[in-house]
């Protein structure tokens, strides 16, 4: 065991635990926080290698190692699945996320109100039987001036008014929109002609030179606006343009002497007392050695599953945690959703669009179809995603875009791919999931990780509410591609598998039907903290990143006004 007793104990060191880390290593925290991946240096992600982060991303030293468990009925056992979310490395998903970086819209925080409770979804005829639909506990306006925070210390590039469904803000985005492609061009002038609203899409990466100017953290360093190669998507940034933590928040948290980073190392379970309080963490160091550290206060800054896991991983034989930590509730796991991610494809015979040029957040995006944004009348579903399109596709990660009835081998296939590669262009959308119980996580009674600890177990199906919603929105995009010239079109459904997990720690503000508070503290271990995705009552149809790391910060000056916890 450690004898000494850090202030803080973090696990996860990624979008979430980097700007933690800063946050409490500047206010004079002692922190220690733990990654189970390695440090990696420029040289490990930078190089713009299709096959070894697009075709074999399985293989990749980072992700090999943590599979999870994925099924969509509780009667299958189940297939393992290596995915680069979670990316297990310092700085985490951060490191080759594409870069959208959206707020969340006013009403994704209130969905029962505003769309149950007023009748909205009756009058809509959807069909919610089993789903549980709540509010958040805080609003918009709560998280707003976080928001903000992210966006001026990461770098953010936007055009601030564009998009009318937006909530207010009191600045502008730090930096104007990246630069227009083609098909971002194509595709607001076939949105303007059908009556909607196309906009710039928000992007964590910089379109000029940028350090934060004060009254934000000037402490992190400059760094160069993007070159625009195209390889973000699933890639490093090889001159850091894009927004991560890696050299971003986490060199101004190591500067402070107050975080002591252990990578490599393996948290098991977080420890606690007779009078249920957190105590520390369980780990296995480099070497494999099973080893204790203890600390005032321990935060879980993991993905979602492997929050999830480790709450359930943390039982106790007797007393209030038989069925895992902080689940007094029965909520831990249950929950979970993520985007059903729907594409359309556009074949141009007249126009070369080189549909690869740019970075994959230099979007052009509507929100006419998003949240509560249109007339849910007689549809059967409520609630809704954005769309959008941009940069994207060298030639490996394109392959597989083939009409239906087209085989993907042989002659006629090679020649329409050197036809129609720059020829092609797709409408990404992002329609979002509604929570179920039966949607959930768990541990895999069989299969355990190289450390012996049982893997999370995913349980997912999309039902009644998204196959509807999918359904229309794909007929919307059919609509603007055959509007924007393309002569064939088709739509590849969502997979099984759904992008952009969230759920399976739900925040609300009572303990009954809640796992942690607004502050993401949980109700019934008041020295233990969930920050993520993982405490996301409902979603929207825009990815999480701008939220976690706005909860980051909130959570952040929460704990560091507790200064009774650490004396």
């Amino acid at each position: 065991m450690t004898t000494n007793i850090a202030d803080i104990c973090l696990v996860g060191v990624g979008a979430i635990g980097g700007i933690l880390a800063k946050e409490l290593a500047s206010a004079g925290l002692k922190v220690v926080a733990f990654e189970r991946g390695p440090a990696v240096k420029t040289e490990d992600y930078s190089p713009r290698d299709s096959i070894r982060f697009i075709a074999r991303h399985d293989q990749l030293e980072w992700v090999r190692h943590e599979p999870t468990v994925f099924r969509t009925r509780t009667t299958e056992p189940g297939k393992l699945r290596y995915g680069t979310s979670p990316l297990n490395a310092l700085g985490g998903a951060l490191m080759h996320w594409t870069g959208q970086a959206s707020r969340f819209m006013p009403g994704d925080f209130k969905i029962y109100s505003n769309e149950v409770a007023t009748g909205l979804a009756e009058r809509a005829k959807a069909d919610l039987s089993e789903y549980d639909v709540v509010d958040w506990p805080i609003g918009y306006e709560d998280l707003e001036p976080y928001y903000e925070r992210f966006e001026w210390e990461f770098g953010v590039s936007g055009a601030a008014g564009m998009n009318p469904f937006a909530g207010p803000r009191r600045r502008p985005y730090p930096l104007p929109p990246l630069r227009h492609s083609g098909k971002m061009e194509l595709f607001a002038a076939a949105c303007r002609r059908l009556d909607y609203h196309p906009f710039n899409g928000p992007a964590g990466i910089l379109s000029q030179n940028y350090r934060p100017p004060p009254p934000f953290d000037t402490r992190i360093a400059e760094r160069p606006a993007c070159v625009y190669c195209g390889h973000c998507n699933h890639y490093g940034c090889h001159v850091q343009a894009k927004a991560a933590t890696l050299y971003t928040v986490i060199p101004v948290a190591l500067e402070t002497g107050n975080l002591e980073l252990k990578t490599n190392c393996k948290v098991s379970c977080v420890t606690t007392d007779d009078k249920g309080r957190a105590t520390g963490v369980k780990y296995f160091d480099p070497d494999g050695q099973l080893r204790e550290q203890r600390a005032r206060v321990v935060i879980l800054a993991a993905f979602v599953f492997d929050n999830v896991r480790l709450l359930l991983l943390s039982k106790t034989d007797r007393g209030s945690f038989r069925n895992g930590l902080a689940n007094s509730s029965g909520l831990v796991g249950k929950c979970f959703f993520g985007h059903g991610d729907l594409r359309v494809y556009g074949l141009f015979d007249d126009i070369i669009i080189n549909a690869f040029i740019g970075p994959g957040s230099a979007a052009m995006r509507i929100d006419d179809f998003n949240g509560n944004n249109f007339d849910h009348a007689g549809l059967g579903f409520i609630r809704g995603g954005t769309m959008g399109t941009s940069g994207d596709g060298a030639p490996i990660s394109r392959m597989d875009v083939v009409p239906p009835g087209m085989r993907s081998w042989g002659r006629e296939y090679k020649e329409y791919f050197m036809r129609y590669y720059t020829r092609t262009f797709d409408i990404h959308m992002a329609p979002e999931t509604l929570p179920r119980r039966d949607n959930r996580v768990d541990l895999d009674p069989r299969r355990r990780d190289p450390w012996g600890l049982r893997l999370p177990r995913i349980t997912f199906a999309f039902h009644q509410n998204e196959t509807k919603m999918h359904r229309f929105l794909a007929k919307i995009a059919e609509g603007i591609l055959r509007e924007a010239g393309a002569g064939k079109v088709w739509t590849e459904l969502p997979r099984p598998t759904p992008t952009r997990q969230c759920g399976g720690t739900r925040m609300g503000k009572e303990p009954g039907t809640s796992v942690v508070n607004e502050y993401c503290q949980t109700h019934d271990v008041p020295n233990l903290f969930i920050v993520g995705s993982s405490v996301f009552p409902t979603m929207s149809g825009y990815p999480a990143t701008a939220t976690i790391a706005a909860l980051a910060y909130r959570a952040a000056e929460y704990i560091t006004r507790q200064r009774d916890w650490f004396r």
